[in-house]
């Protein structure tokens, strides 16, 4: 079967791991499709392919995860973390670097983030997909990665390094 951007997949003779890159809102986004099995059965590539197509829609549920949980305020386990051990190791010309101000709000903290990676782990309902949320490469290493279940729900946040 022929996945795009990953090319043929064998069914019988799985690799490990597959890589590409996607264009979503007219940026370039790294991809990469990972197996632990040898071999998939036809209805699991199939659901790769359902899942490429629905990138788009999946890539705003990641966007409206990190919104949301900011939204939370005191009880934001991610996003208002994730800011807040940035502005605590930045130096005041890097913070305004990035964002242009030293007055965060969330449209500003938002704009400031780029979805970098995209990892596809078919063999994981609950965590099939997940996107990779961060600040420019030039200022970090850290990011907030969201997974996205195989019907489409976010399943986790978190902040990775």
């Amino acid at each position: 079967m022929n996945i795009v951007p990953f090319g043929k997949i064998d069914p019988d003779n799985i690799e490990d791991y597959y890589d590409g890159s996607v264009n979503l809102d007219g940026d370039s986004v790294a991809i990469d499709l990972n197996f632990e099995s040898e071999s998939a059965c036809e209805s699991l590539l199939a659901e790769i392919e359902k899942t490429m197509a629905q990138l788009p829609k999946y890539s705003e549920l990641a966007w409206k995860a990190i919104s949301d949980d900011w939204d939370l305020d005191e009880e934001s386990i991610t996003a208002r973390f994730y800011l807040q051990h940035h502005l605590d190791e930045f130096a005041q010309e890097e913070v305004f670097k990035l964002f242009g101000t030293n007055e965060i709000d969330k449209d500003t903290f938002i704009r400031a983030l780029s979805l970098v990676r995209i990892g596809l782990y078919p063999e994981d309902t609950d965590m099939f997909s997940v996107f990779d949320i961060q600040f420019s490469p030039e200022f970090t290493n850290y990011l907030m990665s969201i997974s996205i279940t195989q019907s489409g729900q976010v399943s986790d946040i978190s902040f990775e390094s």
